[in-house]
């Protein structure tokens, strides 16, 4: 990197903003100008009048700008008013220098032969070190100004560059969550004889914490569990990670959903961030009874579908992971023949259109209703073809869903 004290000589269009023929063309029309103000208070110059100050102009002009943009390390990495101060000094001889360059030019065209052509004569020169330090003195701050310009740009650049690196971070962390997710999820969901169980996720683009499971228990009995885990993002995944081995270390061993959920409440207590929740449902379906005992929660009401009649168990307890002494209950439903049981996350009941209205329960059960003939499996291809429908594919949060149909 180059030091604040020391900068590289900058080309002339980084230090002037225009190219070396265009500093020629300004130059020329300086000396033009020069020579009519000349013309107008002295009248008609003879022809070393109209080309002296031009040549003046010129060779004085290119002298004083090469020589300063040559210079520019010894004050351009200064601070104020001390790169002002090191300018002039530097300009005012370099002013001087140029001039007599000049006038030797002038004296090589008109004076060849006449004596000493690199004599120092005050008097010709004055009028070209004036020129030159009006030149020089207008041009610094431009350049401070191009200075300070670039410097900005290359401090955005830098932060772009920054936020490029930061967003695909931030995809790779996205990435690794879907990853997580994906892994802990089950890929082959048991049945048991008498019901069918399909299950399904959308993951939204912003990683959420869905989890679902179904679980062998004993002969003709299943677990099945729902859950959003609260926050996003890789930390949400982490957090459904530590769910899952949870979910799986204690069904097993506990029979009444309301005891698997006080313990999944004193494990998540225990172990959670402060502010992180969990909300779940868990129920266990037995084929032989036709029963189904639950416990919700704080999760998204299922709802049964019976016949024309759709009803939605509202019953359930606090979520899990915030209260150590919450209390939890095991509740039970009569199924029937029949009966179809929807288990939903909230990316499916407000996932949004463009309007901001939400997919909503009612819809749910259309779907589920008009797809009630295709079976467990049909309904909840129905049900996400409704929803990515609705909202134009573009999920919020995680859509998950668990259909559980009785034959």
């Amino acid at each position: 990197m180059t030091s604040a004290r020391f900068q590289p000589v900058p080309g002339i269009r980084a230090f002037l903003g225009i190219s070396l023929w265009q500093l020629q063309l300004v130059l020329l029309a300086a000396g033009l100008a020069v020579t009519g103000i000349y013309w107008l208070l002295l009248g008609p110059p003879n022809l070393r009048g109209v080309a002296e100050p031009l040549i003046f102009a010129i060779v004085g002009g290119n002298c004083t700008i090469l020589s300063m943009m040559a210079a520019s390390p010894l004050y351009a990495g200064k601070i104020s008013p001390r790169d002002l101060l090191s300018y002039l000094v530097i300009l005012l001889p370099v002013s001087v220098a140029g001039s007599w360059v000049a006038a030797v030019a002038t004296r090589l065209v008109f004076e060849r032969g006449a004596g000493n052509l690199f004599r120092f004569e005050w008097g010709s020169v004055r009028f070209s070190v004036f020129f030159s330090l009006v030149i020089g003195a207008s041009l610094f701050q431009p350049q401070k100004n191009r200075r300070r310009l670039e410097s900005r740009n290359q401090e955005l650049e830098s932060q772009v560059t920054l936020g490029q690196i930061e967003l695909k971070t931030q995809e790779a962390e996205i990435q690794a969550a879907h990853e997580i997710q994906a892994h802990l999820l089950p890929r082959e969901i048991p049945q048991v004889k008498g019901f069918q169980v399909s299950c399904a996720w959308q993951p939204a683009r912003s990683v959420g914490g869905d989890y679902f499971d179904v679980l062998s228990l004993a002969p003709g009995q299943l677990g099945v569990c729902l859950a959003d885990v609260s926050g996003k993002g890789i930390a949400a995944a982490l957090l459904m990670a530590n769910l899952q081995a949870a979910v799986r270390a204690f069904a097993p061993g506990i029979r009444g959903p309301g005891a698997f959920c006080a313990k999944l409440n004193e494990v998540l207590c225990a172990s959670v961030a402060p502010g992180k929740f969990v909300t779940l449902f868990y129920g266990v379906i037995d084929s032989e009874t036709l029963t189904l005992r639950f416990e919700n929660a704080g999760h998204c009401p299922p709802i049964v579908l019976r016949g024309d009649a759709a009803m939605v168990l509202t019953e359930g307890g606090t979520v899990l992971g915030l209260f150590p002494r919450a209390e939890y209950q095991e509740r039970r439903f009569s199924l029937q023949s029949g009966d179809c049981l929807l288990l939903t996350t909230d990316g499916v009941t407000e996932a949004a259109d463009e309007r901001d209205e939400e997919f909503g329960i009612e819809r749910v059960t259309k779907s589920a209703r008009d797809a009630r003939s295709l079976g467990a499996h049909g309904i909840r291809t129905r049900i996400l073809e409704d929803v990515s429908r609705f909202c134009k594919g573009n999920f919020q949060d995680d859509a998950s869903l668990i259909v559980v149909t009785v034959e």
